[in-house]
């Protein structure tokens, strides 16, 4: 293990540890949008990650296209649906508002919270990030005050330093929290969409006190043998969930205006709730492996990129 992934883990460990992580994520974040614009982080990531340079002419993996989406084309319903709130608006306006978990509030600074109103089980998170979670089971367990620091240190945090996703970049910092889904196990169903269409679930899942990330083919169901590098794929096929058809049905209908997203569901009794709408899984800058499979090849076939909308000098550079 790398000596910067011990370190991170040994931080991660304890609520006081995270927050001095993020204090100096907030430093590494402005350093690097100061000494590095779009196309020099995502070439310079590319190569470092991938081993060869990126092709942004003509682009043939799934992790190049996505890379090509963010300098080449926008759309202003994308930071809307990154937003872990505002995503509960866009819902209700087109129609599918019950597939949002319930919301108990939404707050500038974490120490708005009332504390003593929460219920005993909630998750809070923030509007703007990836992974900024509070999971809480019994908030008597908690140390508040810590919670409330560490929650406030993610408001300080832009997630699009990092991978260049520019969606992120502009949301408002908040904190949301939402009800707790008091469901074990909760399976987290997510369905890759091209162009409207879903072509491949990632599952991740537990089994015997190891943690796996698969991939399936949806009109098959075949379970794929490649999964992310750092990640393993377990060698069991899981069954369809019962209610597959009908989140298939759904994420066709909310993926249909993007040329990419990951549909998130949780399913569970006869409830399905989103997760999340996510436009560039891991970056799009984290390999598959194994790579002589070509699952990146596979899924890079699969999507139609639209005509670029953004950065056209660029574009017209690049393919001059």
């Amino acid at each position: 293990m790398k000596i910067k992934n011990k370190f991170k883990l040994a931080l991660m460990s304890s609520s006081k540890g995270k927050i001095l992580f993020y204090k100096i994520r907030v430093l590494r974040e402005k350093y690097i949008m100061a000494t590095k614009n779009d196309e020099t982080y995502i070439r310079e990531v590319f190569a470092q990650r991938f081993g060869r340079e990126i092709n942004l002419k003509d682009p043939k993996t799934l992790s190049e296209k996505l890379q090509w989406l963010k300098l080449f084309y926008r759309d202003d319903r994308l930071p809307i649906c990154s937003d872990k709130f505002e995503v509960h608006n866009y819902l209700e306006s087109i129609g599918y508002g019950y597939l949002g978990n319930k919301v108990i509030g939404v707050y500038e600074n974490a120490k708005d919270i009332d504390y003593n109103s929460l219920p005993n089980k909630f998750v809070a998170k923030a509007t703007h990030g990836s992974g900024w979670n509070l999971i809480v089971k019994n908030k008597n367990d908690i140390n508040w005050n810590d919670s409330v620091k560490l929650m406030n240190s993610w408001l300080k945090l832009n997630l699009f330093a990092f991978g260049r996703e520019w969606n992120y970049k502009d949301i408002k910092p908040r904190i949301v929290v939402e009800e707790f889904i008091n469901h074990e196990p909760l399976n987290d169903y997510k369905f890759m969409c091209y162009n409207g269409e879903p072509l491949y679930m990632q599952l991740n899942n537990d089994f015997n006190g190891k943690h796996y990330v698969d991939f399936y083919d949806l009109k098959t169901w075949e379970h794929i043998p490649a999964t992310y590098s750092d990640y393993k794929f377990s060698e069991r096929t899981i069954e369809k969930p019962e209610q597959f058809d009908k989140m298939m049905e759904l994420a066709r209908e909310l993926s249909k205006p993007f040329p990419f997203v990951r549909v998130d569901f949780y399913s569970f009794d006869d409830t399905i709730l989103l997760g999340e709408l996510t436009f560039f899984p891991a970056g799009g800058l984290r390999p598959f492996l194994p790579r002589g499979y070509g699952f990146n090849e596979l899924m890079g076939k699969q999507l139609k990129l639209p005509e670029p909308n953004y950065n056209l000098s660029l574009y017209k550079k690049i393919n001059s």
